[in-house]
């Protein structure tokens, strides 16, 4: 008899490929009709969930390696290499793999600190990409040797000219844009952060875009004596704030409007249960079982990593579901929570 987990196996893989798909349909990438609006792309940590989600998907994966031609002067790597430290991303390997298939002459300080520290494997290979019923896909032409060095086996890269410049007038490509304005910096987030929360705290804004503390206050500090930026005082919390309209309408033309979402935080969360739920091994073990370890991954953080990640989602009291009935709530929250993201 099948248990609720392993019967939305394929229905959340569908939906996470869904949702990345789309992120990277409106940050170039050629493959949806459909691209994602709402809230900003975060390239990293999008970056980071491809590395492991993608890997179900063979066409999303490619696509994101000419998408990293094509933009990849974009991409903050140390910033990607703190919310990866931070969160704890799986796909370490997968990430390195990626650095070095993307460095070239041009771009070989920005990739080399990932590239070069090739994990240590054993003589298998393990394969990069699963069919959609979970089984390894084999190389079936020439094993690629970048990836090979990186103990991943797949068939040599070829592009498919399906990525292109991301659009810069697409609210939820915001970030892109203003490094594309103001460099790759943390700027960037700061100017983010304001735009859609109106107002915040270098500590609140240095916890949610991933960058040290003593960064973003020197750089508000400075942002302020532009006089695009201006702060207050409240207790003990200085507060900063853009100037009333002075940068919306300049960067969120006709009233666009986009809500804030803590990838990073909601990605890895995602991914933590992807990784039990898509485990081939979980459609063995019993009803009960699975809901138990659904159970402890639920109190081992990711409750509090889906909240976080997604502002004014309340994932409820699982207390409430014993047993094996926990999983059907479980999946209800998780089919909401994808809904309003």
């Amino acid at each position: 008899m099948s248990a609720p987990l392993t019967d939305f196996r394929p229905e959340f893989r569908d939906r996470l490929l869904d949702l990345v798909w789309r992120q990277w349909t409106c940050a170039g990438l050629e493959g949806r009709a459909e691209s994602w609006s709402g809230s900003v792309v975060d390239p990293e940590a999008l970056l980071l969930f491809t590395c492991t989600i993608g890997r179900h998907d063979q066409r999303l994966f490619d696509g994101v390696l000419e998408w990293l031609d094509v933009n990849g002067d974009f991409i903050n790597v140390q910033r990607l290499k703190r919310i990866a430290k931070e969160e704890r991303f799986s796909g370490e390997a997968v990430l390195r793999a990626l650095a070095a298939a993307t460095r070239t002459s041009a771009s070989q300080a920005k990739w080399s600190g990932l590239a070069d520290i090739v994990p240590e494997w054993d003589t298998d290979f393990e394969p990069l990409f699963y069919r959609s019923s979970g089984a390894e896909l084999p190389v079936v032409r020439e094993p690629d040797p970048v990836f090979a060095e990186y103990g991943l086996a797949r068939d040599r890269f070829e592009e498919r000219g399906i990525a292109e410049p991301f659009r810069p007038e697409r609210t939820a490509n915001l970030i892109l844009r203003l490094r594309a304005l103001l460099g790759v910096n943390a700027r960037c987030e700061i100017l983010s952060f304001l735009l859609i929360n109106h107002a915040g705290s270098p500590r609140a804004m240095a916890s949610d875009c991933y960058f040290f503390p003593a960064t973003i206050s020197k750089a508000m500090a400075e942002m302020e004596r532009s006089g695009f930026l201006v702060s207050r005082t409240e207790g003990r919390r200085k507060l900063y704030q853009l100037v009333p309209e002075a940068w919306s309408r300049l960067l969120l033309p006709d009233g666009a409007r986009a809500e804030w979402i803590t990838w990073p935080r909601l990605f890895r969360a995602l991914e933590r249960i992807w990784l039990l739920v898509g485990d081939p091994g979980l459609a063995e073990r019993p009803a009960i079982e699975q809901a138990s370890a659904l159970r402890r991954l639920l109190k081992d953080g990711v409750i509090d990593q889906l909240e976080r990640g997604r502002p004014g989602f309340a994932f409820g009291d699982i207390r409430a579901h014993p047993g094996d009935a926990l999983s059907s709530f479980f999946i209800d929250r998780l089919r909401s929570l994808l809904e309003i993201t």
